[in-house]
């Protein structure tokens, strides 16, 4: 096993390297993922760190490709389920950027996460127009934000002061975010959520099994 921790480790480090090529990243992300959920192992198994680091940080996300902005969405609100703050920084013919802050640890779960939902959706998407697929990512996010959010709920019904935790530190990812990033205001999109596609995309979501409670991690630690 730990030579599975290795591999997980410099992929990850790959991917987070400044210098890796935006695709290559990605790449080497998805495979730590699916590395991870086949060892079941989490982000707090893999990290090399004796501490937890509870500074709040920011990191930049890409993404690339057909639905990025569909796609992006299901980054944001696994981000938030994490605890952490985001916003889109802009958009272009080929890509979106999301700006992410929070703690490292929430970051790289919501980032790991991400990865493995962004190749489950590649491989669930059905054929159809582009407008029914656009549907079924909407869908796909809202399912995932869905079964994600009562796994949250469950935690903290389950441990007694974890939701003043959680709290604290979307409160501080929050005041970060607003403290650097420039003037943020808000943004509306239509999906016609009544669509079979919209249906189809949300029972996949909903389906969506995380390799952890990601968003637990230090929670006891805190509480202590």
């Amino acid at each position: 096993m730990s030579s599975q921790r290795e591999r997980i480790q410099s992929l990850l480090s790959l991917a987070q390297h400044p210098n890796t090529p935006q695709a290559e990243a990605e790449s080497a992300l998805a495979m730590a993922s699916k590395l991870m959920q086949k060892h079941g192992l989490s982000e707090t198994d893999i990290a090399e760190v004796s501490h937890e680091d509870v500074s709040i940080v920011s990191e930049t996300v890409c993404v690339k490709g057909p639905y990025r902005v569909r796609r992006i969405n299901v980054l944001y609100v696994i981000a938030k389920m994490h605890s952490c703050a985001s916003y889109r920084a802009f958009d272009s013919h080929d890509s979106c950027v999301l700006i992410i802050y929070g703690r490292p640890t929430d970051i790289f779960a919501a980032r790991t996460l991400f990865a493995a939902a962004d190749a489950l959706g590649a491989r669930l998407l059905p054929r159809g127009s582009r407008s029914w697929r656009v549907s079924w990512w909407s869908g796909f996010q809202s399912g995932i934000e869905e079964s994600l959010g009562s796994a949250r709920k469950d935690f903290i019904s389950e441990t007694k002061g974890a939701g003043l935790v959680l709290a604290d530190r979307m409160k501080r990812a929050e005041d970060t975010m607003y403290s650097f990033a420039p003037p943020l205001r808000g943004g509306t999109y239509y999906s016609d959520t009544s669509s079979g596609a919209h249906a189809s995309g949300k029972n996949a979501g909903r389906g969506f099994a995380a390799f952890g409670r990601s968003f637990t991690s230090g929670v006891r630690g805190e509480l202590q």
